[in-house]
């Protein structure tokens, strides 16, 4: 892995996230590029929620001053091997220019602080990172702000085993051997799907064949809440990672179709890798 983009609004979240891109970059051997969107409001849509793309030079500025500021603060830490930082501001909106950019850096990894979603529906429904996700060229790593880095010496791996090959699992087994971490292949059957477990299986079977890392389990975990059983498996096995698959066309479908009018028991606060299907 070369080049690791990391987003930042200068928030406590987005900081978080960047030392979680260090904790990575220091064992890949891999850049970091830091990235700033400037989004200001448009003065003309006063009381709107509306905003658009500024092009004040003065501010511009004002926001690569601190970005190279953070820059500095990083390189100055002076801790393990040193790591190449880059930075770059841009005009627009991070949904769409963190996407644009990860493209124009040819990045291997976009990770990202997620501040605002408290759940995987607000994640990949009404998120910066949800339009991130859907853009992005390659993987995405989201991290909760409490979410300090840890060595990753478990891997849940969320996957509804609907036979779509997934276009970056050779970013899991990279993380899992950098680790000798374990990946527990984690199926969530709910009554939804009566002969699922069967077919979950046989699937599972298939996949594995073609596997290139060896220290891998399959799982199963009975609930009707999908994102429930996920956090409590997580938690159960002190996971360190959890990795879903995306796809545009139908993401976790039977997620989203779930009341949500109760709190949720167990709020998933891991690092989520997000890794696309072919395209």
């Amino acid at each position: 892995m070369e080049t690791i983009l990391c987003p930042t609004d200068f928030s406590q979240s987005s900081e978080n996230a960047i030392r979680y891109a260090e904790e990575l970059a220091q064992r890949m051997n891999s850049r970091i590029v830091l990235f700033h969107s400037i989004v200001e409001p448009d003065p003309s849509s006063a009381g709107s929620p509306q905003v658009t793309p500024a092009r004040d030079p003065a501010y511009h500025q004002v926001q690569k001053h601190k970005l190279d500021l953070l820059k500095c603060k990083l390189e100055d830490a002076k801790w393990g091997i040193p790591i190449a930082y880059h930075t770059q501001v841009k005009y627009g909106f991070p949904g769409d220019t963190i996407p644009l950019q990860a493209s124009e850096v040819q990045a291997d990894l976009v990770i990202i602080g997620n501040e605002k979603a408290e759940g995987l529906k607000e994640t990949f429904l009404n998120s910066v990172a949800a339009d991130v996700i859907k853009k992005a060229p390659c993987p995405v790593l989201l991290i909760p702000p409490a979410a300090a880095f840890k060595p990753i010496y478990k891997i849940v791996f969320a996957t509804d085993l609907q036979g779509e090959p997934y276009s970056d699992m050779s970013l899991v087994f990279k993380l899992a051997g950098l680790f000798e971490a374990e990946i527990l292949f984690l199926h969530v059957l709910t009554d939804e799907f009566p002969g699922s477990l069967k077919m979950a299986k046989a699937e599972y079977e298939r996949e594995h064949k073609r596997f290139s890392y060896k220290n891998i389990s399959f799982h199963t975990e009975n609930g009707t809440n999908i994102e429930d059983s996920l956090s409590r498996f997580c938690r159960r096995h002190k996971a360190n990672l959890l990795v879903m698959g995306y796809h545009p066309q139908r993401f976790w479908q039977h997620l989203f179709r779930q009341d949500y009018s109760l709190e949720m028991a167990y709020p998933i606060l891991l690092p989520l890798l997000i890794l696309h299907y072919h395209r």
